[in-house]
């Protein structure tokens, strides 16, 4: 049991759950901590599920080409009528991707596909037997997970669960921490009562056979 003036954390974990999310933007997004930005990404998730699954015969596909073609479109009249009327052309930014950024996407994914590609083989040579394990834990589950649902409907589930569940656990993190410990000695006093009475009924056995 902690001190009174300690905080509890989650299974004794020596860091906060936004230190274990990374102490990043995502961890600020993923907890609230930028509330505009997160409850941004928590409406559109809701309402883009809403809409492909409520709508009949729309999907992601039309409407993100619905948007770009009317976005498209009004620029392009925009700027064929600011030319007329030798006004400003709308406002438009710059977009390019830097060379730095290209060589750091770059080498971030080469990584991660040699990441993978080596456990890849580490499996297959079976050298690494806890990695096959988890790996053939998570396919299984993936299986199992994809005839109960699709997988648009797993992705918005996902992202629901990753917005809404570490906010609430940070919120409640004490409370859920003090019930874990308190379920936590209540199991081992039952553990410990059921041994005790088996010793006893061992003892007895036993006394009733010598006799």
């Amino acid at each position: 049991m902690g001190s009174p003036g300690q905080s509890r954390r989650l299974f004794g974990a020596q860091r906060s759950l936004h230190d274990l999310l990374g102490g990043g933007t995502v961890a600020d997004v993923v907890l609230w901590r930028r509330k505009e930005v997160a409850g941004g990404l928590l409406t559109a998730v809701v309402a883009s599920w809403a809409l492909f699954y409520c709508v009949p015969g729309y999907t992601l596909l039309s409407f993100v080409s619905q948007v770009l073609m009317i976005l498209l479109t009004v620029l392009f009249v925009w700027a064929k009528a600011a030319q007329l009327l030798h006004r400003a052309p709308p406002p438009v930014p710059l977009m390019k991707i830097s060379d730095k950024s290209m060589s750091e996407a770059s080498e971030i994914a080469g990584n991660f596909v040699n990441k993978v590609l080596l456990d890849f083989e580490n499996i297959a040579l079976g050298k690494d037997s806890s990695l096959f394990y988890k790996v053939a834990f998570v396919l299984v589950l993936t299986s199992i997970v994809s005839r109960l649902t699709d997988l648009i409907t797993l992705v918005y589930t996902s992202a629901v669960i990753a917005l809404t569940i570490p906010a609430l656990l940070e919120k409640s993190e004490e409370d859920i921490a003090r019930f874990l410990e308190i379920a936590s000695t209540y199991v081992q006093a039952c553990g410990g009562a059921c041994e005790e009475y088996k010793c006893k009924m061992t003892k007895r056995i036993s006394e009733k056979k010598l006799r």
